[in-house]
Order: C-alpha cells, then structure tokens, then sequence
C-alpha cells in the first residue's frame, strides 16, 4: 500500500491542476452565436409586427363601427335608399319593409270551412 502522506498530495495535486485549467477557461469568452442571434431578433421584430397589424386593423374596424350614424326606427319620410357602392358589402337577405300584423290570439289562424245554406234542406238517409 501507499503512504497517505504520498496520497494526500496526489490529491491535492490533482485538484491544483484542475482549479488552474478551469482559471484559464474563465478567462477564454465562449464562441459567439451570431446567426442564432440574428434570426432570434428577425422572429421577435416579425412577431411583434403582426402582434401590432392585428392591433391597428382591430381599432380601424371600431373606428367604421363607431362612424356608422343611428338612424330612426321610422323616418317621417321615407327617402329612396341610395344605390350601393361596388365595394359595399352585399346582405345575406333582405328584411321586407311592411309585414302584415300577427293574427290576434283569440282567433284561429286557419280559415273556417264553408257553411252550406240555410235554404236547402238536409238530405233523408
């Protein structure tokens, strides 16, 4: 067996030679990555670019919404509507302008059958 005298310092040694060579690394700077960098900063700007497109098209469309006047329910006169532009919006269906009053509750909706006349008899079976 070894001394441990002659062990110690085997240790001790070895631990000498690696704290210098990690104090040699320490002052080393790491290779730059400037390609990962540079498409890292392309992504960012790129995607607070859209965060910022979505944003302003968002507050244009309040802006149309905002600027669309409330017209009465009935005018007191009826003007013609005037003829839409090519780019306006075309409607999915049309509301009619006058629809005929519900029926009231108390009367049946469906025609009542015809009465035959007083005057003619009924038939002997």
């Amino acid at each position: 067996m070894s001394d441990p005298s002659d062990q110690r310092a085997s240790v001790e040694r070895a631990l000498m030679d690696r704290f210098r060579d990690r104090a040699n690394h320490v002052q080393e700077k790491p290779p730059r990555r400037l390609l990962q960098h540079a498409i890292a900063l392309l992504l960012a700007v790129a995607i607070v670019l859209l965060v910022l497109t979505g944003f302003d098209r968002f507050l244009t469309s309040v802006q149309k919404f905002m600027e669309i006047e409330v017209e009465d329910e009935a005018p007191a006169v009826a003007a013609p509507a005037p003829a839409p532009a090519p780019t306006d919006p075309i409607p999915a269906f049309v509301v009619p302008a006058e629809v005929s009053p519900p029926p009231p509750a108390d009367q049946d909706p469906r025609p009542s059958p015809p009465r035959a006349p007083d005057s003619v008899p009924a038939s002997p079976r």
